[in-house]
């Protein structure tokens, strides 16, 4: 551990030397129900906004939080990446629109796609450790909130609107984003709108990993067969505004169609012969998926005068579906989901030194997936969670504390398993000791517990091994554990933070205690040459370290500006028997320099990702990598209308990446290097 952070210590240690005034605001926090800033809060939070938010923002919410300390990206293929968060991912991370679920069926299967747009984003907040208090078992792993502002949150006297059109080389990419938003002061109305399609993204090498896999005969070579897509999303959003308070309602429609790389899909039938697999030009023919999902938000806050000064309150509701579509042409498989997500929020006014939130969280959800994919049965998901968290502030520390209890149930519709209940606690405790002017400490201690899934607990329960169901998409047979305990969750955070001003850093170690915890199993045995993967059981400990570390470099009689980062993090899992826990992201160290003077923008980024030597069992270890990526941009005027021309570098020395957080990593790798034109339009 000291090697990888000596470096940062020794250079925080000379930051006297460089320090000047740092002019960057402080985002305000709008995932923690007080609204705290993110010096204020001992949680650990990443927040990703403003003009980093502009140059980081890719397809998917993984792609572009990948490579941030601490976090990653499981991808299933250019149109998915799941986010990763200290070697958590699917249902131990929850992905929330504006406080509330995405309310698709993301963590129901690595190979679908989260329902929000990180290109339309004005902020997005992470939550890492004890973040399980706020959100619940859903959030064990940490939350991810993406602020979009669908519904006005501020009252706006004016016109303001922002036009994106970016193209893309590596897969031939287009797409073109809009958003406008109106008002009189009091009511505010909010447009936007998203279209992006690519084709089958360009690779150095073979799609099939030869080192890992023997028979390479049906890979396509340059390119990832079956991968192009189309993405379609509208939303109509408004809000009223008045003296104590707003509220407001909006509507989004969701178009996605996407394919499912080629190998990776299990085929039921066997092609004819004489059927022309034109892999050089077209590649192999597979699972498509067609998503459609419409989505009500409402929202709205009242301030009051009296002991409590603050109601807020979040509701929505979704009706998904998405069709896996065989490449006979054939519907294989329809998913669907109709949900209710709502929050409730009532914070007091200061006791003393205490500020404190009382909440209420609940969810109803009618889950199916009916066809000869249907591994999961028809059940309808109910949770409904109570929390109360408390902070208390003195001259030189601060205090967290909070205490949340949830209800999960799940109910099967026909009669294959008995219906299941939980009931599950979850504690925090956090601390930040502002040790002088320059540095502070921060511990946070958290116990949480989350119940099973319907996935977890019920795929391909009551069928034999002559009868098991495979999931096309992923080409695996998956099998549920009824008989699955409540995972509990043990994790403290240490932090160390300094701020010189120019130079600010923040190095965090965190140790998570899993007792029962679950995980997806490669048991290493086949049923018609897919292989069984089942969920089981058994404690878990999760370790490692994030460090942060920032130089503004700029002179202060110099218009320009120069800013320079290293990065990194480590992460090790192990379950009780010794073997490592599958899929774990590997460590990575970086540096990144953002260069400005007066209409020029500039920035360079390069991340070394390690070598994955400790793969779980039955799975390969995958090799280090490199990623280095650019980009450069001019704002200019023209008739009081603000344009920004960007060209922008992605893996440009065209690496062959393969992620070991990602399913199909030996079938897929990530997209080689990928030249990008943009233009931006503000008014």
């Amino acid at each position: 551990m000291k090697k990888y952070f000596l470096p940062p210590l020794v250079v925080l240690a000379a930051a006297p030397v460089f320090a000047a005034e740092n002019s960057r605001m402080e985002h305000v926090l709008v995932t923690m129900p007080m609204h705290k800033k993110e010096a204020q809060t001992a949680l650990p939070v990443t927040v990703l906004d403003g003009d980093d938010l502009k140059r980081q923002a890719a397809a998917t919410i993984g792609e572009t939080l990948n490579h941030s300390p601490g976090l990653s990206s499981a991808s299933f293929g250019p149109a998915v990446g799941q986010p990763v968060i200290r070697g958590q991912q699917g249902a131990r991370v929850q992905v929330l629109q504006n406080g509330l679920p995405a309310l698709d069926v993301s963590t129901n299967s690595a190979d679908h796609a989260v329902s929000v747009e990180p290109i339309l984003a004005d902020s997005i907040e992470i939550l890492r450790g004890p973040a399980t208090l706020l959100y619940g078992g859903g959030a064990i792993g940490g939350v991810i909130n993406v602020v979009d502002g669908r519904i006005p949150v501020k009252p706006l006297d004016g016109v303001e609107g922002v036009a994106e059109f970016r193209s893309g080389s590596v897969d031939d990419g287009r797409s073109g984003v809009f958003r406008v938003d109106a008002g009189d002061g009091s009511w505010v109305v909010h447009v936007d709108g998203l279209y992006r399609d690519w084709s089958d993204p360009d690779i150095p090498g073979l799609a099939i990993n030869p080192r890992n896999v023997e028979d390479t005969d049906e890979s396509t070579d340059g390119f990832i067969g079956n991968a192009s897509g189309r993405t379609r999303r509208v939303t109509v959003g408004s809000s009223y505004h008045f003296e104590d308070g707003y509220w407001g309602l909006s509507y989004s429609e969701l178009s996605n169609q996407y394919g499912i790389p080629s190998g990776v899909h299990h085929h039921e039938e066997e092609h004819d012969e004489d059927e022309d697999h034109d892999h050089e030009e077209h590649g192999e023919e597979g699972v498509n998926l067609v998503i459609d999902q419409t989505r009500w938000d409402m929202a709205g806050d009242l301030h009051f005068d009296g002991p409590i000064d603050l109601l807020r309150w979040r509701l929505s509701y979704s009706d998904y579906q998405h069709q896996e579509i065989e490449s006979s042409g054939e519907v294989g498989t329809t998913f669907s989901k109709e949900a209710w997500a709502g929050r409730l929020e009532l914070s007091h006014r200061p006791w003393g030194n205490w500020h404190g939130v009382w909440g209420l969280q609940w969810l109803d959800a009618d889950f199916s997936a009916l066809g000869e994919e249907s591994f999961v049965p028809e059940n309808t998901t109910q949770t409904v969670g109570v929390f109360w968290l408390e902070d208390y502030h003195a001259d030189k520390w601060s205090l967290e504390a909070g205490i949340r209890a949830d209800i999960d149930s799940v109910k099967i519709v026909n009669t294959i398993a008995d219906d299941q209940e939980e009931t599950s606690f979850s504690t925090s405790l956090a601390g930040i000791y502002d040790l002088n002017d320059v540095w502070s400490l921060s511990l946070a201690l958290s116990e949480s517990q989350r119940a099973p899934n319907a996935e977890e607990r019920f795929s391909n329960i009551g069928n034999t091994i002559d009868h098991y169901v495979v999931h096309g998409a992923t080409g695996a047979i998956e099998i549920g554990d009824e008989n699955l305990k409540t995972e509990k969750s043990r994790n403290a955070d240490v932090s160390l933070r300094a701020d010189f001003g120019a130079v600010t850093g923040k190095i965090t170690v965190f140790h998570n205690q899993f007792s029962d915890y679950i995980y997806l199993d490669n048991t290493g045995t086949q049923s018609d040459d897919a292989d069984i993967l089942q969920y089981r059981q058994q404690d878990a400990t999760f370790k490692g370290a994030e460090y942060e570390l920032s130089y503004n470099l700029s002179p202060a009689s110099t218009e320009q500006q120069y800013e320079l980062k290293l990065f990194g993090d480590r992460v090790s899992a192990e379950l009780d028997s010794g073997q490592n826990v599958p899929r774990l992201p590997p460590g990575h160290d970086g540096v990144s320099v953002v260069w400005m003077w007066r209409a020029w923008q500039a920035d360079m980024s390069y991340v070394h990702a390690h070598a994955q030597n400790k793969a779980g069992v039955n799975e390969a270890t995958t090799a280090a990598y490199n990623r280095v990526d650019a980009s450069i941009s001019r704002d200019f005027t023209l008739a009081g209308t603000v344009y920004k021309a960007i060209l922008k570098g992605r893996n440009l020395a065209d690496e062959e990446i393969r992620s070991s957080a990602s399913f199909i990593r030996d079938y897929a790798p990530e997209a080689g290097r990928n030249i990008e034109l943009a233009l931006r339009v503000s008014f």
